[in-house]
Formats: structure tokens, C-alpha cells, sequence
């Protein structure tokens, strides 16, 4: 009975470890087919735009979608005479891939213009299935940055990523805002859109996870050493979502102020009228990205001449 358990349970243990082998080989040898098609395509083109600056100075956007669908950059480039790459995609890639992705390819003399979206867990830091449809659609080279804790945290993730690229399989090129053809040459969404009035509200918690705020000051204090200008703004906001929100907005801002790292501007500051958003309460329609674009630029250089 003995040697028929331990056999038992050996067996159990070798299935166990071929199906997790299976489940994360497919991390690297299976594309997102949607992600191909997708406006997700800018993780990989702004890398590669990033490189051909790398000796360039720069205003680089590091965001979620709140930076895809709502920043115009030609505005930005226009107004501070220097090269904007705005690599936005999806805030589930997670702030450390986001950063980790890029930071080797900035120099002395950039602008980094960070603007997460409101946290609540380390989800924000480290990412959720989205890290894998994009990053293992666009560039599996990125899975180099992954530290064996973000693994554990993503582990959970791969049987649903799985499953997203088996419900994609065949989709072909499309046209809209979330398509490949919706990017302009900065990286931003640049497609007509128009408000809708089912935009869902999201609630926050207003808990800032300890190892994001860490992360945040790592972000900041490498910038620093490389003489890179950080400038830290919080995200775009439909006005309704920020209402309902606004005692959990303050305390992410007083969770940044006492840990040394706030925003540098007012959240209120890119609160706007719910007739400016699109589809979600961080992505703007074109002339609401374009009213929060000039408010960025009035930031950009009020905290250039502070520098």
C-alpha cells in the first residue's frame, strides 16, 4: 500500500509539473491573433521608436490607456520642440513591465511623463493576462524583467491567457479605435470616436499597495541618478466616476504625499465633463484629449522651469 502511494503521488507530481511546462511554453510560442490586430501593437513600436532616439532627447509617455486615448502628442511635441514617444497600451501590462520595458533606452536630458491610473492593488505593479497577450504577442524577449515574485503573482493569469488567445484565434485586421490603424506615428489613438452614455463607473478602494508606491520611488530615484526629468501626473478622469470616487482618489493622494512620492498637480486638475469620454472613464474622445493635452503642456512647463 505503501510503495503504491509513494508511486501515486509521484505520478501526480510528474503530471503536475508537464502541465505547468505545457501552460508556460504557450507563454512563449503562441500569439494573441486580436493583440496582433490591436492597438496593443504600440508596446513593440514604440520600443522600436524608442531605439532609433535612444541618443536623442525625448518626452517619453509611460501610461495605461489613459495615455492611448487621451493625449495628443503632436500637441505636446509642438509645443516643447522635441521628440514624443508615447508608448501607452493597457495599464494590465503592469507599471514595472511598463517602465522595465523601456528604461534602458532613455538618456540624460529626457522627460518621462508618468500617469498611471488610480490603484488598488499589486495587480498595478506587476500585471494581470494582459502582460502576457502583449508582451508574448509583441516581444517574449520582455520576459527577461519578469522577477520570480511578479511569476508567482502572474501564475494565476496563464490558464485565463490561455484561453483569451484560443476564443482569438483567427481574428482578422479590423478598423476602429482599439485597431493597429488607430495609431498615429507618436503612439497615440488618433481614430474619430464619439461619447456614449453607457460608460460604466469603476470603483476604487483607495488603497495603495506598498510595493507599487516602492516601485514608484524606484522609477524616480533611477530617473534621477540619469539626470532624466520625472514628471508625475495623475491619470484623466470622467467627472462622474471621480464624484463617486473622490474620498478614495484623496487618500491614494495622501498615500503618495506621506510616502514622499505625490503627483504633481492636483487629481481635480484632469477631471473633466462626462460628454468628453469615449467608452470607458479614462479614455477621452478627440477634443477632450485635446483640452487635456493643453492642461499637460501648462504642467510640462511649469515643472521644467522648476527643474
Amino acid at each position: 500500500m505503501k510503495k503504491f502511494l509513494i508511486k501515486t503521488t509521484l505520478f501526480s507530481v510528474v503530471i503536475v509539473i508537464i502541465l505547468n511546462a505545457l501552460m508556460i511554453s504557450f507563454l512563449f510560442g503562441v500569439k494573441d491573433d486580436w493583440s496582433i490586430n490591436s492597438h496593443e501593437c504600440n508596446y513593440i513600436l514604440s520600443y522600436n521608436r524608442l531605439s532609433q532616439l535612444k541618443d536623442t532627447n525625448k518626452i517619453v509617455i509611460i501610461a495605461g490607456s489613459n495615455g492611448g486615448f487621451s493625449i495628443n502628442s503632436k500637441m505636446i511635441q509642438d509645443a516643447i520642440h522635441i521628440p514624443v514617444v508615447n508608448t501607452s497600451t493597457h495599464a494590465g501590462l503592469g507599471v514595472r513591465m511598463q517602465f522595465e520595458t523601456y528604461k534602458e533606452l532613455l538618456r540624460k536630458g529626457d522627460i518621462v511623463l508618468f500617469i498611471p491610473e488610480y490603484d488598488d492593488d499589486n495587480s498595478r505593479l506587476y500585471g494581470n493576462s494582459t502582460l502576457f497577450r502583449i508582451v508574448g504577442t509583441h516581444m517574449p524577449s520582455a520576459y527577461k524583467n519578469v522577477t520570480i515574485k511578479q511569476w508567482i503573482h502572474l501564475y494565476k493569469y496563464i490558464g485565463i491567457h490561455n484561453k483569451e488567445c484560443y476564443d482569438h484565434r483567427g481574428s482578422d485586421s479590423f478598423t476602429g479605435p482599439y485597431s493597429r490603424k488607430a495609431l498615429n506615428k507618436f503612439g497615440d489613438i488618433d481614430i474619430k470616436r464619439e461619447h456614449q452614455d453607457s460608460i460604466k463607473s469603476y470603483n476604487l478602494t483607495g488603497n495603495m499597495d506598498e510595493e507599487l508606491i516602492e516601485y514608484y520611488k524606484y522609477i524616480r530615484n533611477f530617473l534621477k541618478k540619469k539626470e532624466i526629468q520625472f514628471i508625475f501626473l495623475p491619470p484623466t478622469l470622467i467627472e462622474t466616476c471621480y464624484k463617486n470616487n473622490k474620498n478614495q482618489i484623496d487618500s491614494v493622494q495622501v498615500s503618495l504625499r506621506q510616502n514622499g512620492i505625490p503627483f504633481d498637480a492636483l487629481p481635480s486638475r484632469y477631471v473633466f465633463p462626462d460628454s468628453l469620454y469615449f467608452d470607458t472613464p479614462y479614455h477621452m474622445i478627440p477634443i477632450g484629449a485635446k483640452i487635456r493635452t493643453e492642461r499637460l503642456i501648462e504642467d510640462i512647463k511649469r515643472l521644467k522651469k522648476m527643474q
